[in-house]
């Protein structure tokens, strides 16, 4: 027997969702054709059989997030049970355990942590969705030790501390020959129940695959970064004249490279811009590179492509490497590496509506520039012009609103000076 479980793909990635199945139970399958397609970190992969043989068991349905080193898929291999099955994994333990009953020792182990060595809540590894679990089942994550990469809570973690933290209320109530006095609640957000009525019910929305992955990534920004926005007018005249005298020479290219370029240059006059934070050390990562995020709207939701060490690229570079990755991005075949490692993020929401946005920041960078589309303003001297609204989302813990004013005030002079860009 062949137990494949979850690998190790790529630096940083704790688990994956399982977007399809490309086998089914029951079925053979040959070493090295593909066995399932797995989004992580908004890229999907798909991931071959190591071996030959016929499919006993798909262990998880097709929208479940796995853990890196979780059984996914057992295969029979035509190997005796006894044999060595695991060479693609690097935990062997979890095919031992479901064969023998967990020992008491184990239970112990990830139930509970003592009042003295009790974290605070902040610091607790845990996603979103385990939050809300643990605020639905009234368990303080704070008492929860998790069995996860680096100490991370996990769901079943939460659910054996829930299922303890009963069993001991009903074993203490027998004794006492009372009925269990009812658990400490961490109280849920009120929700409106489902109506018994199929017409009134309404459509269920699951987040899955990239809406999940936003839908995550969001909350965090949200929840632990405060942010503030600062929106400033741009003169667009001299951009426009340049991208006409650039068609004329052959080369075409929107405005998102100009932001990108122009960002570089302000994020090298003011680097504390350019940092990542770091939840678990409470500080920041001055980067040395700049790698950009940009967002591209795709069927599947707003994806955010990277491009790494722009400040090595003139603008031409930066445009072809810009249209390269968003075709690959409504195309869903980014890489990893494509997606992975961005500094600071543009996204030009322009080309679609709106005259302003506020955008969020894209965690766990400290600020994203937000571009919008342009419209006709009367200027000092009486004439119309083409003007753009610029917006900045900021973690107001590292840049104050005079830093924030200074960096957008220079990203408009390079706007406006576009002959600094193209040098």
């Amino acid at each position: 027997m062949f137990e494949f479980k979850l690998p190790d793909i790529g630096e940083g990635v704790t688990e994956g969702e399982i977007v399809k199945w490309l086998v089914k139970s029951g079925e053979s399958i040959h070493k090295d054709q593909d066995m399932v397609e797995v989004m992580t970190d908004k890229v999907t992969v798909k991931i071959p059989s190591p071996v030959d043989g016929k499919i006993l068991e798909i262990k998880f349905d097709e929208g479940k997030v796995v853990k890196v080193g979780d059984a996914m898929i057992v295969i029979d291999d035509g190997k005796p049970e006894a044999s060595s099955n695991f060479q693609s994994v690097q935990h062997v333990t979890t095919h031992v355990e479901t064969q023998t009953p967990p020992q008491p020792k184990r239970q112990e182990a990830v139930i509970a942590i003592k009042d003295e060595d009790r974290r605070s809540i902040s610091k607790v590894l845990a996603s979103p969705a385990i939050r809300k679990l643990a605020r639905d089942l009234g368990v303080d994550l704070s008492f929860v030790r998790g069995t996860g990469p680096n100490g991370r809570v996990l769901e079943d973690d939460v659910n054996r501390y829930a299922a303890q933290r009963k069993t001991s209320a009903q074993s203490q109530a027998v004794q006492e020959n009372v009925m269990p006095p009812p658990p400490p609640v961490i109280t849920p957000k009120q929700e409106i129940p489902l109506a018994s009525s199929q017409s009134q019910a309404g459509d269920v929305i699951e987040p899955r695959g990239l809406r999940r992955l936003i839908f995550e990534k969001m909350t965090k920004a949200k929840q632990i970064m405060p942010h503030f926005t600062i929106i400033e007018s741009v003169d667009m005249t001299n951009i426009i004249s340049t991208r006409e005298d650039l068609k004329g020479k052959g080369i075409t290219m929107g405005y998102t490279p100009f932001f990108v370029k122009a960002s570089v240059l302000a994020l090298k006059e003011f680097p504390k811009f350019n940092s990542l934070y770091n939840e678990a050390a409470k500080n920041y990562a001055q980067k040395h590179s700049y790698n950009i995020g940009v967002a591209v709207d795709t069927p599947d939701g707003l994806n955010v492509v990277v491009i790494k060490d722009a400040d090595k690229k003139d603008l031409t570079s930066i445009s072809t490497e810009i249209a390269s990755l968003a075709d690959k991005a409504r195309q869903n075949k980014l890489s990893l590496a494509e997606v992975q490692g961005s500094t600071f993020t543009v996204s030009n929401v322009g080309s679609i509506a709106g005259i302003a946005s506020t955008p969020i920041i894209n965690y766990p960078e400290v600020a994203i520039l937000g571009v919008h589309r342009m419209e006709k303003a009367i200027g000092a001297d009486g004439k119309l012009y083409d003007r753009m609204l610029l917006s900045m989302s900021c973690d107001h813990r590292l840049i104050d609103g005079a830093d924030a004013a200074r960096f957008i005030a220079k990203i408009r002079e390079y706007i406006e000076k576009p002959a600094l860009l193209v040098a």
